[in-house]
């Protein structure tokens, strides 16, 4: 449950800091599964600027993270709701993504901040999915 409620938070956090990230992104990095992985953080930014927490929580978090938020007593599409009320940007820059196998990490800076922040993706249901937002 602590984890569930520090992954909500997290998600706040992250949500609160971030913004738009510019559309071309994923076009700096060389091959499919970067660039997957990087539209996936410009996705999870433009969902929360146009407050879409069922995007969030059916397209982009891994099916771990959302059974997390259940198991917590709460539901994700709620959660991601209250993250988004609570942001005010939503820019998410993605310095650097490593994928090995079906894992992948990516690192992304807050807007113009140079705090940088590790998420972790999974490969599921056919795409990449963020199974952690921040590290």
């Amino acid at each position: 449950m602590l984890r569930t409620a520090f992954a909500a938070a997290l998600l706040a956090l992250v949500l609160s800091a971030c913004g738009a990230a510019p559309a071309s992104q994923e076009s700096k990095f060389s091959n499919g599964d970067q660039q997957a992985v990087a539209k996936l953080v410009d996705d999870l930014a433009s969902a929360g600027q146009k407050g879409d927490a069922n995007k969030i929580c059916t397209q982009i978090l891994a099916k771990q993270l959302v059974n997390e938020l259940k198991s917590a007593g709460g539901d994700c599409v709620t959660e991601m709701n209250r993250a988004i009320t609570d942001a005010t940007d939503y820019d998410l820059q993605v310095d650097d993504v490593k994928v090995t196998g079906t894992t992948a990490t990516a690192k992304v800076r807050q807007g113009t901040s140079k705090k940088v922040a590790t998420f972790a993706f999974v490969k599921e249901k056919g795409g990449w999915r963020a199974s952690a937002l921040g590290s």
